[in-house]
């Protein structure tokens, strides 16, 4: 008999508790210090906290055998201001980002707010609360114009497991275009059910897991294309069934937009 499954289990589950501790931990953390303003320096220092904390947290998985990441480009990443891009198969994706990203600004949602874990930390690091409309857009888009590095995942919610990507929502085209920001494509890929939509986080997924993370296209928005129509290239890229589809080659003219895209490393 295996123990390999009696070790995955094991390792799951201990991997939740350490998760969920050193989250509360860094949440009190950011309670305590909430006297401090909040300035762009601050908000920076609890992002790189942050950053950390997630650096650590996927090295622990890599060293027990669960989740291997292997990303592609990450390190040529724009400097200032981008609105980074990315499709979202499982809850788990935004860990791998922050964990590479040293310093990056998330739309979080409102349920989160209240949230033990991941409230206190995530208004500490100057992070925005998805609440939708005019608001949000404008705030969103003056973090990126100060030089902020933001993190969207425009399909709103995770992609079904085996299904090609839900139907974009053009805000964060708005938002690039508003900052007069170029828009960062990452295209996140896995082989396993680890924490996907429509799977609870307490069933043991597939083990070991392997994620690769590949920046795309670079797109620039200071163009006379409209936000949907950025939105609807954007969107046609990410399908499966795209010519280009994790091809380093340039993307089609036909595209509203042109873009360099940075080979896989």
């Amino acid at each position: 008999m295996s123990l390999r499954p009696v070790y995955n289990r094991l390792a799951y589950y201990l991997t939740l508790l350490l998760f969920g501790a050193f989250g509360f931990g860094l949440s009190l953390l950011c309670l305590v210090t909430g006297w401090l303003p909040a300035t762009e320096r601050v908000d920076r220092f609890f992002q790189r906290l942050v950053h950390r904390h997630l650096a650590l947290f996927h090295w622990w998985c890599a060293f027990a055998g669960l989740v291997h990441i292997r990303y592609h480009g990450l390190e040529q990443l724009p400097r200032g201001g981008v609105v980074l891009v990315a499709n979202h198969p499982a809850l788990i994706d935004i860990t791998c980002l922050l964990a590479r990203i040293p310093e990056a600004v998330c739309i979080f949602k409102p349920a989160i707010r209240k949230n033990p874990l991941l409230g206190a930390t995530a208004r500490r690091a100057g992070y925005l609360c998805g609440d939708g409309g005019h608001e949000l857009i404008r705030a969103a888009a003056a973090k990126v114009a100060a030089g902020n590095l933001l993190i969207m995942f425009p399909e709103g919610t995770r992609t079904p497991l085996g299904r090609s990507p839900l139907p974009f929502k053009p805000g964060f085209a708005v938002i690039a275009k508003r900052a007069r920001a170029p828009i960062q494509l990452v295209r996140i890929s896995t082989d396993s059910d680890v924490l996907t939509k429509g799977r609870a986080w307490w069933r043991l997924p597939r083990f070991p897991a392997h994620i690769d993370v590949s920046t795309g296209p670079l797109v620039p928005t200071d163009t006379d294309a409209r936000a949907s129509d950025l939105a609807s290239a954007i969107e046609a890229w990410f399908s499966p069934s795209a010519p280009h589809s994790g091809s380093s080659r340039p993307i089609s003219s036909a595209n509203p937009w042109t873009a360099q895209v940075h080979p896989p490393q």
